[in-house]
């Protein structure tokens, strides 16, 4: 038997060993064997077939305890997709244009597809893949195609991409590791892979005529390899690794509880990313300090009318009590971007991700902005609650933030509503603005909190879905490492605490150059909590030369430089 090596990009690092099988669906074929019948017989097929696809999600949806706030957010998304009006009409459009329905449901995707392609902002333009995902969906109801199962136990996926909604799906007692051939750090797909802690990576290329179905393979995400067809030796080798890498993980949960502490004594409050009060209980298990970025957009995306006070009061205070005294930090809506909602009426932009969003929504439509502060005061009385506001570029957001809370505060009393008086306000900074003033904003607020994901990319100027250029997107870049620098600094200059939620929190290279720093808080998903937290206790606060991390002048220079010290 012949043994093969092949490379790929590490996502999600670890080792697994399995049987490799693949995930084909042939579309085409399949339409050229359908029949088309009449106008109104395709329309009512059309509508058949979407009341078994938005089924199929709502089915995904019931047991939502089981999956993790980004599956569950991605399958929201698409039933808010396949319900999408302007959608379904091109599709309808088409069969009166004598398309057969499947014909018609490729169309339309198409013609979305092609508006994704012209939005300059790469995380929007990664969501083609949804539209594509919520298409396929329509496409195997329509031609009686059986759904995607896994077969067996020890599978390691391979396609040259997965569907977001498929791989919610999948079972980590089966699914041992995902190989992609396409896709980056944004997609959907690699985000739910990353959430359900599959060892995945992408950039993979296997031909199926070098590997069959069924065939022993396996991942190395470590070393960036995929051995196909090993030997009895490798194997016998890898699966000692693999039962280290249980045995590491059953320790690390055994600890999950425990604080994070630096060698030298300095402690790191490691909370969770939420984006429902269902997320609380993963983040209680995994040891998460509370909340560091409550995402309450998703109560507004989940209703085609605006959340009520109460309905927000509910949220709010399940969350506070359930993290048990510790503070959870709520983001003020962020709609816009890529997160859209039907019960805002907004605009289509050509680029929403520097249009109108978040704040700026909130700012010029104060009646809605006033109930959501109104709920988060009311249920700062059932535990310790803080305001973050989003995408701030300019002083006067932040202050007029602050005099609604003044406004909405004298108008409860005056209702004689009891509410909390003591909730702090902070900022997301995310915004190379914000970075730039974070000296004069931090005067102003309670504390920051560092949004990696857009920082960089704003930083930068870099579409890291493009693939030509996705290796410029690093928060190691020496621009993005100042301006981390910059923001902390002023943070505890001005007394104030300084937290980070984007991906770079995550991330064990970084953590020396977090801990230098005096970071105070890190947010992440939950699951990445137990192997921070145990890192952190592993290192000793001053580990890194600030000074000499901030003289390096590439990208390369402080990544080696990190990697040196772990």
């Amino acid at each position: 038997m012949k043994q093969m090596h092949k490379t790929g990009n590490v996502v999600v690092e670890g080792v697994a060993i399995g049987k490799i099988q693949f995930l084909n669906a042939d579309y085409e074929e399949q339409i050229k064997r359908y029949m088309t019948g009449t106008e109104e017989e395709e329309k009512k097929r059309y509508q058949e077939a979407h009341t078994l696809a938005k089924d199929d999600l709502d089915s995904l949806l019931e047991d939502r305890d089981s999956l993790s706030e980004s599956e569950a957010e991605i399958i929201e998304a698409h039933q808010l997709m396949i319900d999408d009006i302007t959608f379904e009409d091109a599709i309808l459009g088409y069969i009166e244009q004598k398309m057969s329905a499947p014909s018609a449901v490729l169309k339309a995707v198409d013609d979305f597809k092609a508006m994704f392609e012209e939005i300059d902002d790469e995380y929007l333009r990664e969501r083609q893949k949804d539209i594509v995902d919520v298409g396929n969906r329509l496409l195997r109801k329509l031609l009686h195609m059986k759904e995607f199962s896994v077969v067996g136990a020890d599978v390691i996926l391979c396609a040259k991409d997965i569907e977001p909604s498929i791989m919610a799906g999948l079972s980590e007692k089966q699914v041992k590791a995902i190989l992609l051939g396409s896709g980056s750090k944004t997609s959907h797909t690699v985000i739910i892979a990353k959430a359900k802690g599959f060892v995945t990576m992408v950039g993979v290329e296997l031909d199926e005529t070098e590997i069959a179905d069924g065939d022993d393979i396996i991942v190395d995400a470590v070393k960036g390899e995929i051995i196909l067809k090993p030997s009895e030796e490798e194997l016998s080798r890898y699966k000692e690794q693999v039962q280290k890498q249980e045995e590491q993980r059953k320790y690390l949960m055994g600890k999950a509880k425990q604080p994070a502490v630096t060698t030298d004594g300095k402690e790191i409050l490691v909370s969770a990313n939420i984006s429902r009060p269902t997320d609380m209980e993963k983040a209680v298990e995994y040891g998460c300090h509370g909340v560091g970025l409550y995402r309450t957009e998703f109560l507004f995306m989940e209703s085609a009318q605006l959340p009520d006070e109460e309905k927000q009061v509910a949220a709010y205070r399940s969350v506070a009590e359930q993290a048990g005294g510790n503070l959870c930090v709520i983001r003020t809506l962020d709609i816009g971007g890529d997160k859209h909602c039907d019960c805002l009426s907004l605009e289509e932009e050509d680029n929403p991700f520097l249009g109108f969003r978040a704040i700026r929504i909130c700012l010029q439509q104060k009646d809605m902005f006033k109930v959501q502060l109104r709920s988060i005061l009311r249920a700062g009385l059932y535990g310790k609650l803080a305001i973050m506001i989003p995408m701030v570029t300019m002083l006067s957001e932040i202050l007029e933030t602050k005099q609604l809370i003044e406004e909405v505060k004298e108008e409860m009393r005056k209702e004689n509503i009891p509410f909390a008086e003591d909730v702090p306000v902070g900022i997301m900074v995310e915004t190379p603005a914000s970075a730039v003033m974070a000296p004069l904003f931090a005067k102003h607020v309670d504390f920051f909190s560092i949004g990696t994901n857009d920082l960089v990319q704003y930083t930068l100027a870099v579409d890291r879905g493009n693939q030509s250029v996705s290796y410029l997107y690093d928060y190691f870049n020496p621009a993005v490492i100042h301006s981390i620098h910059r923001v902390i600094t002023a943070a505890h200059e001005a007394g104030i605490w300084a937290g980070m939620c984007g991906e770079m929190a995550g991330d064990k290279l970084a953590l020396p150059f977090l801990l230098a720093l005096g970071i105070d808080e890190l947010s992440m998903s939950a699951s990445q909590a137990p192997v921070v937290k145990e890192q952190i206790r592993n290192l000793e606060s001053g580990i890194c030369d600030v000074d000499k991390i901030l003289s390096l002048t590439t990208t390369e220079e402080v990544r080696e430089y990190l990697q040196s010290l772990l």
